[in-house]
């Protein structure tokens, strides 16, 4: 067996421990279809893996599979959401501008990460990811007034964000004039370097982008908003970015 066959073949199996991980039944023919290999391909690799010492157990009862022991000490990422969104959108990023050598690890990566949570968990993280969209590079008009912002954990905007939460600003339009506003911060999405936030601005009683180099003092109120999932209030920032 050639180099890259070895590597293509243990990369193979890194992502097939990844998905077993997750805790759920797998049948062979969905872990084929998953990895894109045969399903004697599955086979021949679980026994490798059984060989290594994992786990695998197999249940040949209706709605049973092929799944890691659920007693099994698998690994889990001790990682807040706001850290592991982080990790998330640098690699959404890094896909985005079509990384020329990692790009193609990154979806066994982002899969790896995702079943290393808790299954209450992931759901969770998956939604914030969903409200983190990512655009092309800002214009140059926009990159050269563009200001660096708080990265602080504690930035009210970043909490009121995970948390669904009103957010009380102060804003500064592209005048100079500032005006307060209390904010749904529904979507954050970038246009490199600049970050905007899509909300619902309540002293508008409509949809607004704001950049977020140019929200000045916030505070967090107790009121929480649903997300708005509606076409229209997409369509906003269709003129910025779009969905990755």
């Amino acid at each position: 067996m050639g180099r890259a066959k070895i590597a293509l073949r243990l990369t193979r199996l890194d992502e097939l421990i990844g998905i077993l991980k997750g805790g759920d039944y797998y049948t062979a023919a969905d872990l084929a279809k998953r990895l894109q290999v045969s399903s004697r391909t599955v086979m021949r690799d679980l026994n490798v893996l059984k060989m290594k010492g994992y786990p695998i157990e197999s249940d040949q009862g209706r709605g049973g599979g092929i799944r890691l022991h659920r007693q099994w000490g698998v690994g889990r990422l001790f990682l807040n959401y706001h850290e592991v969104i982080d990790l998330l959108l640098s690699l959404a990023i890094m896909e985005k501008i079509g990384s020329p050598i990692f790009l193609s690890n990154l979806k066994a990566i982002r899969h790896k990460i995702a079943v290393s949570f808790p299954e209450e968990q992931r759901q969770n993280i998956q939604n914030i990811r969903q409200r983190i969209l990512i655009g092309d590079l800002a214009s140059e008009q926009v990159s050269g007034t563009y200001q660096e912002i708080s990265h602080r954990p504690e930035n009210p905007l970043y909490e009121a964000f995970f948390d669904m939460k009103n957010l009380h600003i102060n804003y500064t339009d592209g005048t100079g004039s500032i005006t307060q506003r209390v904010i749904e911060p529904h979507y954050l999405f970038l246009n490199w370097p600049a970050w905007y936030v899509l909300a619902w601005d309540h002293l508008r009683g409509d949809v607004r982008c704001f950049r977020l180099d140019r929200i000045g003092a916030a505070k967090i109120e107790d009121k929480n908003f649903k997300l708005d999932h509606s076409k229209n209030f997409l369509a906003s920032i269709e003129e910025y970015t779009a969905p990755l």
